[in-house]
């Protein structure tokens, strides 16, 4: 199966205009992928919604091509806004617990790369910072896009400076 070519269709389909619904069928049909395939690597539209907004976040938030985390998620925010409709109804589609948990939990990976760099850290702290992120992220796509990027940014950065807050405490109780 070439997943290239569905995430290319996907991108071409949700990126012109608003979808309520969008299909497996579609997709297929046009990605020329027999839909017993997409099946075998995926549970359903949502489950590659869900695959296909992760897998954009690793690029961007674990790429080299930034030199920290703060620009990172500066450049996620602009993907984000630039192709606000895509990224609109990809979430949309992927709209179950399961897209925004596993979403979470995504960024909880992310966040636990940098942290181990950083020192002391706990894994609630980690919970807490990326299901904070990704409801940041969640509001402000479903709010199109409406705050200026640099608001979120700020927002979401402050949040990820929790992890320095915890390592200056361990360090000040020298635990």
């Amino acid at each position: 199966m070439n997943l290239k070519q569905l995430e290319e269709v996907l991108y071409k389909y949700l990126s012109t205009e608003r979808v309520k619904n969008f299909q497996v069928k579609t997709l297929c049909e046009v990605a020329r992928v027999s839909r017993g395939s997409f099946y075998y690597h995926f549970k359903g539209i949502e489950d590659f919604s869900e695959s296909v907004f992760i897998k954009d976040l690793n690029r961007i938030l674990l790429s080299n091509q930034y030199d920290n985390f703060s620009s990172r998620m500066l450049q996620l925010l602009k993907v984000l806004k630039d192709n606000q409709i895509f990224y609109t109804n990809l979430v949309c589609l992927g709209a179950d617990k399961a897209f925004g948990k596993n979403v979470e939990v995504a960024l909880f990976e992310i966040l636990r790369y940098y942290a181990r760099g950083r020192g002391c850290y706990s894994e609630p702290t980690l919970v807490r910072i990326s299901k904070a992120m990704y409801h940041t992220i969640y509001y402000w796509i479903m709010h199109n896009c409406e705050d200026q990027i640099h608001q979120i940014h700020t927002c979401l950065f402050l949040q990820f400076q929790e992890l320095d807050r915890q390592k200056e405490l361990h360090d000040t109780i020298g635990m």
